[in-house]
């Protein structure tokens, strides 16, 4: 018989980041209710401390658990790299994150590959993703790069619920900075977009480099979530999806309105 938990999953991130998430989990997870929170208020993420970060994941973390969520996945890589494990000690609650859960797939990569890894300053300062990459294949070389840049960009952009732009055809500005950060890995195998906001901007990814394999580990957090939800309990009941933010933002409304939203508010944390 099939366990049943009609509680929603929690997810969140510091804005739109965390749909590309989301976007994995409703393709796996049809049937799941979910409770995102957005933390604009406090975006980026990407470039505060360790401290701060603590600080941010404590309030999101426990505004989450008064909702009564049955799990909570990390869609943020820097909150991913920095609090995690802060997190588990913390909270008696199972956790799903960007880069232990969503990079179990370097196991299977080409011998001695050569692969890059875009990320936010914090996330690149953690060396999580050398140190998570290294010890799953120990034959790759391994090149970070940091991308302060890009989340302002993408975040003033409206998307569909495919992650595909719909406000503009071409952002020039983000062409120049993704051709600026990517032009060292030239010849590289693969190119990993270690920032949930990244796998909005593919389509510039494969234009500066057309011959590398472009990796997102959302898909692989999916993965992870419906392995837990498959054994402690699935939703039967109609699923919700609510939408929390923490600073008005028209943008940001619209995006989550084209993800599939009906439940829209802002809270304080």
């Amino acid at each position: 018989m099939d366990i049943i938990d009609n509680r929603p999953v929690g997810i969140f991130d510091s804005g739109i980041g965390g749909f590309t998430v989301l976007h994995q989990l409703k393709q796996l997870l049809p049937r799941e209710s979910f409770i995102y929170v957005a933390d604009n208020a406090n975006r980026p993420f990407g470039d505060k401390s360790l401290e701060e970060i603590l600080q941010i994941n404590d309030k999101i973390i426990s505004y989450l658990l008064n909702k009564d969520v049955k799990m909570i996945v990390i869609a943020c890589n820097t909150s991913s790299a920095l609090a995690l494990e802060y997190d588990k000690r913390k909270y008696p609650i199972p956790f799903v994150d960007m880069l232990k859960d969503g990079l179990w797939f370097a196991k299977t990569l080409n011998y001695k590959a050569k692969v890059a890894v875009l990320a936010t300053q914090a996330t690149v300062n953690s060396l999580m993703y050398l140190k998570i990459l290294k010890q799953s294949n120990p034959t790759m070389f391994v090149e970070q790069q940091a991308c302060p840049l890009l989340v302002p960009l993408i975040e003033r952009h409206i998307y569909d619920g495919n992650l595909k732009v719909k406000d503009r055809s071409w952002d020039k500005d983000i062409e120049k900075a993704i051709l600026d950060y990517t032009s060292k890995f030239k010849g590289f195998d693969y190119i990993i977009t270690g920032c949930s906001h990244y796998p909005y901007i593919n389509s510039y990814l494969s234009f500066a480099l057309p011959k590398t394999q472009i990796i997102d580990p959302a898909y692989y957090v999916s993965l992870r979530t419906k392995e837990i939800i498959r054994k402690s309990g699935a939703n039967k009941e109609l699923k919700k999806y609510s939408f929390n933010y923490t600073k008005e933002d028209d943008i940001i409304i619209s995006n989550a309105k084209a993800f599939g939203f009906d439940d829209l508010k802002k809270i304080k944390l």
